[in-house]
């Protein structure tokens, strides 16, 4: 693109994403979108985070499980900038996501942001309604979703035949699992029901349960 700059972190990105041992689709943006999500995130290219703003609506990986967040596609819910209180048309969420910048979320309901006084990403697990720290800074995450072994990180998340309930979803939606995976029944992930409803809308029900002390 024009707009890249000489120390652009995005060719290093392409990179990784070219051997990825992980499904990967790079989801197209608006270029003038990708400039406007650099500006008000504050952000420069020379960072894998402004570059993937800059240049991308976002990723799909590991078949569209896990979404990361770009200037924004059809295909995903949100970008950097709504997600994050920013732009024209902000998430809706009863739950502000207070210290956190949500970076990415995967469809069971776990969301990854950065936090405000670490420069690791965060990760908001379902199954225990708190925050995690993955001790991995942006670019590092990044690459472990593009090569990491996923199947072994959601073993417990994933029931058989999940490709397919994925493959089914709309851009704006995960899905809810039942019994809550926070709970001792919901271990039991291949007799759950599942339902799909929007991404805020899962998002806003944790933040709440996690409110009134459920979870670890």
């Amino acid at each position: 693109m024009e707009n890249q700059s000489k120390s652009s972190a995005w060719a290093p990105t392409l990179e990784m994403i070219s051997s990825a041992t992980n499904q990967v689709q790079v989801l197209s943006n608006d270029p003038i979108i990708g400039e406007r999500t650099l500006a008000e995130l504050q952000m420069s290219d020379t960072s894998t985070l402004g570059a993937v703003a800059l240049n991308s609506g976002g990723l799909l990986i590991d078949n569209g499980w896990l979404r990361i967040l770009g200037s924004g596609h059809a295909e995903i819910c949100g970008d950097l900038r709504s997600w994050n209180g920013l732009g024209e048309h902000p998430v809706t969420l009863s739950f502000k996501p207070q210290g956190y910048f949500i970076v990415a979320y995967d469809v069971a309901g776990g969301f990854f942001a950065l936090h405000a006084q670490s420069p690791t990403v965060f990760y908001f697990a379902p199954d225990t309604l708190d925050w995690e720290d993955t001790e991995k800074g942006y670019t590092d995450f990044l690459d472990w979703a593009l090569n990491g072994d996923l199947e072994q990180y959601y073993s417990t998340f994933r029931w058989k035949g999940w490709e397919r309930e994925v493959g089914e979803l709309s851009g704006s939606q995960a899905i809810l699992i039942y019994p809550f995976l926070w709970t001792k029944e919901g271990r039991r992930i291949h007799q759950s029901e599942r339902k799909a409803i929007l991404v805020e809308e899962l998002w806003d029900l944790q933040q709440d349960m996690r409110k009134q002390g459920f979870g670890s």
